[in-house]
């Protein structure tokens, strides 16, 4: 065993391997590979399976990739997108569990999320990042 790690790590030498894209991507894989198991018309299992072929293609030229300036370029762009649907999805996520306790509220100067108690009345709301403040009725 020891002797085949060693083998996979001198072929592994100089090349990319993963990252941020191409984890996405294999998630992107199983994905599609989960819906394909309810799809029951011929045609569109094949070119399901088509598309998977060349997404795996794409992720195996990506990790065995020896240009690793091209790549790392792919991933750097990508890295923006990725962090913006990530922190999106942890917001909501956040707010949904909050919803019984708390309100979320956008500053009107600066547009930051403002977490407020929810409770009933007018209250003054002061922005932490602007300083600002303004009156909101829950």
């Amino acid at each position: 065993m020891r002797n085949f790690l060693q083998k996979i790590t001198i072929f592994m030498q100089g090349r990319y391997g993963t990252d941020t894209l191409n984890n996405c991507l294999t998630v992107l894989f199983f994905i599609i590979w989960f819906v394909k198991i309810f799809i029951f018309n011929r045609l569109a299992r094949l070119i399901i399976l088509a598309f998977q072929i060349a997404l795996l293609a794409l992720i195996l030229f990506r990790a065995l990739s020896r240009n690793i300036t091209k790549r790392s370029a792919e991933n750097r762009k990508f890295v923006p997108v990725y962090n913006a649907v990530k922190n999106w999805c942890q917001l909501t996520w956040k707010k949904f569990k909050d919803r019984k306790e708390y309100r979320y509220l956008k500053c009107p100067v600066c547009k930051a999320q403002l977490r407020v108690k929810n409770q009933k009345g007018v209250h003054t709301v002061r922005c932490p990042r602007c300083g600002s403040e303004f009156e909101k009725k829950i």
